[in-house]
């Protein structure tokens, strides 16, 4: 030993020279000095420094043994020239622990997930779904969605201070979604919908003041909305839908410039928000100032409302009991006043704000120099470095929309051509190149039904940007439901436009492609609309991009959103054309009654949409059925239609047509008499 603390010294004397000469230098001489110094200070570690792992194991010595050997192996082509230094090991030290009991969390190793993680490896920043900040490698981004990974949610997510972006998103997690999440203060997105997470919203989440999208969607949360979120002056992206929360949504801060779209599917909540008063209340409450002997009883505040009755616990005189409500009445009346056109000034700053407004913010400065773009068969008349510098430039004014493959913004060049740039962050980087396969495959795709893929641009490391064309109207879903803003409501003829038109398109998807492409996401927000109300289905391939498969046509993890999906598809989740169909047939429905598939009037009854149609159509209802802002229309076109959405909703999928039938079936009904391209353009004249 007396040998070995010589030798080191003798070491770290010559090392000292040597950064007298020459800064910054590091050559073998220094690699061996670190590497006594690290096993002298993992000889001499506390107890409390090497009982850092769940199963008790001296983590501390194991870590920076590996961190010993990785140096020493890789020489000068280490990550950085400080990597040796004490504080950057000391950061991978914590970082790494912190993950390896999320993974341990996940029961990832059961079901032989993130083979990655381990503790052989010294750098988390390598570890699949992993990035780091440049040039400090902290944990900045864990992107771990479609994974199939259960367990929980371990509150050592805490310990990871500076991350930015968390995507957990269809997965199997359950348990609550730990406090300790308030200590990730930089966060900036999170993404946990499609999960199994239980109990409520922690109201630390209201400390994270840089959160500018939260999706909690499709989840087992109860209980109510924290106030606390409100607060979060740059939440841009909420969406808290299909799941079980209840009281009234505050109306406080941001919490009160979010739509009805974002609580869906809540059947006990209530308030401003989603247009709903609260059970009890045929308006708004009236408080009795606190002075008044009615105002408490046993120490609790008592609310009175419009049309409800109080109940008295003393002997005051009637009068005075009239005289407190009266008081009471007008000043929640000036209250609401005065919220109401607090609520609609927000909305109005917020139009004057950029469309959607939900986005990931981009890191210009992580941005690397020799950025990769690609652009397939159609000719832009813009050089690379021009579109490059345009793709740069983008920021959250740019953003128009926040879907499940990631943020769309919109760039427009200098003779203002738009397009459309979906940011895809990638957790897989060694499928790299079958990325780059499959994204060339979707760019020879070319159909007027279909958004054509100009090119992708590569400008951060665990991120692409695929280019698209720009369609001007937005998605069927916000101009169906009244979130766009159309000048006139779609009409008869308008919806079968788009029904024939989105048919069109996929079914080139499934049998003109080859090979075939089955969508899997099928839905009204995926269906883009030009001026001309001409269809173009959009985010077609991706969810066999960012999914695994298990077989050419066939994947087995479920990606969709919720009220479009086949029941077969959610039992075994097995994705098949026919799935596509299903969806097909709910979109159908959905074009026909103007209702989300979600629409808490289903939901009441303990039906989807497929049911409801079913029990109306028994009942021979179809006045009930047809959205009233169709305008006249036939009964027997509207039961031809319902006819073929029945067939594509069957429970069997062997019973289902194929998506040319469907469209061969509905150009029939649609073009009848004639087919041609005059008659056609002339039967749908809007």
């Amino acid at each position: 030993m007396d040998k070995i603390e010589t030798t080191t010294r003798r070491r770290r004397k010559g090392r000292s020279s040597s950064r007298r000469r020459r800064q910054g230098a590091r050559g073998p001489a220094g690699l061996v000095a670190t590497a006594l110094a690290l096993l002298c200070a993992c000889a001499f570690s506390t107890p409390a420094a090497t009982a850092l792992t769940p199963d008790g194991t001296s983590s501390f010595c194991i870590f920076h043994s590996f961190f010993l050997s990785f140096f020493l192996s890789s020489g000068s082509h280490a990550l950085s020239p400080s990597l040796a230094d004490e504080p950057l090991t000391h950061r991978f030290l914590l970082a790494g622990e912190a993950l390896l009991e999320l993974k341990l969390a996940f029961n990832a190793t059961v079901h032989h997930r993130l083979t990655s993680w381990r503790r052989s490896d010294p750098n988390p920043c390598v570890w699949e779904g992993i990035s780091c900040s440049v040039p400090d490698l902290r944990v900045q981004s864990i992107n771990l969605p479609y994974m199939q990974l259960g367990g929980i949610i371990s509150p050592s997510i805490g310990r990871l201070d500076k991350l930015q972006r968390l995507a957990l998103h269809q997965n199997s997690l359950h348990g609550p979604i730990p406090a300790e999440i308030k200590n990730c203060t930089e966060l900036r997105a999170i993404y946990l919908r499609a999960n199994y997470l239980q109990g409520g919203i922690p109201s630390e989440i209201g400390e994270l003041v840089h959160l500018t999208i939260l999706d909690l969607s499709s989840n087992l949360l109860r209980g109510t909305i924290p106030a606390s979120i409100g607060s979060l002056t740059h939440l841009r992206f909420l969406n808290l839908s299909t799941n079980f929360f209840s009281g009234e949504i505050p109306n406080v801060g941001v919490l009160g410039a979010f739509k009805s779209s974002s609580f869906v599917g809540n059947l006990e909540l209530c308030g401003l928000s989603i247009q709903k008063a609260c059970r009890g209340t045929l308006g708004f409450p009236a408080v009795l100032p606190h002075s008044d002997p009615l105002s408490s009883a046993g120490g609790k505040s008592f609310r009175f409302y419009f049309g409800v009755s109080p109940i008295s616990n003393n002997n005051k005189k009637t009068s005075r009991f009239l005289n407190g409500v009266v008081i009471g009445s007008m000043s929640t009346l000036a209250l609401a006043l005065i919220a109401v056109l607090g609520f609609l000034w927000i909305c109005l700053l917020s139009r004057k704000k950029s469309v959607g407004g939900n986005y990931v913010k981009m890191d210009k400065k992580t941005v690397p120099d020799g950025a990769k773009l690609v652009t397939y068969q159609w000719n832009l008349p813009y050089s690379s470095s021009e579109i490059i510098r345009r793709l740069e430039l983008l920021d959250e004014e740019d953003v128009v929309g926040c879907g499940g493959f990631g943020t769309v913004y919109r760039m427009v060049m200098d003779d203002g051509t738009s397009f459309a740039v979906k940011r895809i962050d990638l957790s897989r980087q060694s499928r790299d190149r079958t990325m780059e396969k499959e994204l060339e495959f979707l760019g020879s795709i070319r159909h007027i039904n279909l958004v054509t893929l100009r090119g992708y641009c590569r400008l951060l490391p665990a991120a692409k940007l695929l280019v698209y064309d720009f369609v001007e109207l937005g998605s069927l879903d916000c101009y169906l439901h009244g979130d766009g803003q159309e000048d006139q409501p779609l009409n008869w003829n308008a919806r079968m436009k788009i029904a024939l038109g989105s048919a069109r398109g996929l079914a080139y998807l499934h049998h003109d492609c080859s090979p075939g492409i089955v969508h899997r996401d099928i839905k009204a927000s995926n269906i883009l609309l030009d001026r001309s109300l001409e269809p173009r289905v959009s985010d077609f391939g991706l969810a066999k991009l960012l999914v695994d498969n298990a077989a050419a046509h066939v994947t087995t993890v479920v990606a969709g959103t919720f009220g479009y999906l086949a029941p077969e598809y959610l039992q075994n989740g097995h994705a098949t054309e026919k799935s596509d169909v299903y969806s097909f047939g709910v979109l159908l429905l959905e074009l026909v009654t103007g209702k989300r598939p979600t629409d808490s009037c289903f939901i009441k009854k303990g039906l989807n949409i497929v049911g409801w149609l079913n029990t109306l159509t028994g009942e021979h209802r179809l006045e009930d059925i047809v959205d009233e802002r169709c305008g006249d229309v036939e009964v027997e076109a509207v039961e031809a239609i319902l006819d073929i959405a029945a067939m594509c909703t069957d429970a069997d999928p062997a019973q289902r047509p194929s998506m040319s039938a469907v469209l061969k079936m509905l150009e029939e009904e649609i073009l009848s008499p004639c087919m041609s391209e005059l008659c056609y353009e002339q039967h749908l004249e809007l």
